[in-house]
């Protein structure tokens, strides 16, 4: 278990400037790397180029960068200034379809949709389901369409997998992996409904990438009203 603060964590400036460099710079993180913003770019396919995709949080800009260069537009949210001013110079030569600023998603919550699909990744197994399904419902509440999430499944065989890592002494996995069940209820309470998943290498990736679509609230039941006494006479 990851013992630290995932509000706090990122705001640290040497944490941002060493953050991609720990993950990806070895064989094996340049493979997932690779793989992975393959997998986000064919989650976005069927939306067409030119779109504004909201990238929540955007960190360094690592997936911003493959939705850039497949020509979609991207406004970058994220609560580390620090690790937006990553983001700032890795897609300088984006100046005209990326833009970025500072945001608490989970606090914020916009009256109408601002963009026209979501990118939520590798944020929602660092919090409790309760405090994913806050952070999801403010990234659903950005898109018009489709929202794009990425997270960890938990079942017998990762943990398994975990457990080996462990006694390897392996970078630690996320804190709060999420079974298929309670995938369907992070969705359903963010008011979002599945529509396709894919995975990278199952038997040594616990990464699920899922297509969701929003889903409009249920109507109020409507009031009966009131009887007159000609009504009832």
């Amino acid at each position: 278990m990851m013992n630290w603060n995932p509000d706090e964590h990122y705001k640290s400036r040497k944490v941002a400037s060493e953050y991609d460099r720990k993950r990806f710079a070895s064989i094996p993180g340049r493979v997932f790397n690779h793989l992975e913003k393959r997998a986000i770019t064919k989650c976005f396919a069927s939306l067409p180029k030119g779109c504004i995709i909201a990238d929540a949080p955007c960190g360094t800009g690592r997936l911003a960068e493959p939705l850039l260069a497949a020509g979609y537009r991207v406004h970058g949210l994220d609560i580390s200034d620090e690790m937006l001013e990553m983001a700032r110079q890795r897609l300088l030569r984006f100046p005209d379809r990326f833009a970025c600023e500072v945001v608490d998603v989970k606090a914020s919550r916009p009256s109408e949709p601002l963009y026209d699909a979501a990118l939520c990744a590798r944020v929602l197994m660092h919090f409790p389901l309760d405090q994913q399904i806050e952070f999801l419902t403010g990234v659903a509440k950005l898109s018009r369409s489709i929202v794009v999430i990425n997270h960890s499944l938990d079942s017998s065989y990762q943990r398994f997998r975990r457990r080996v890592k462990h006694w390897l002494g392996n970078q630690a996995s996320a804190n709060h992996p999420v079974s298929n069940a309670e995938i369907k209820v992070l969705l359903q309470q963010s008011g979002l409904r599945e529509m396709q998943r894919y995975r990278l290498v199952s038997l040594v990736s616990e990464a699920i990438y899922i297509v969701a679509e929003r889903i409009a609230p249920a109507p109020a039941p409507a009031q009966a009203k009131p009887q007159t006494a000609a009504a009832v006479s």
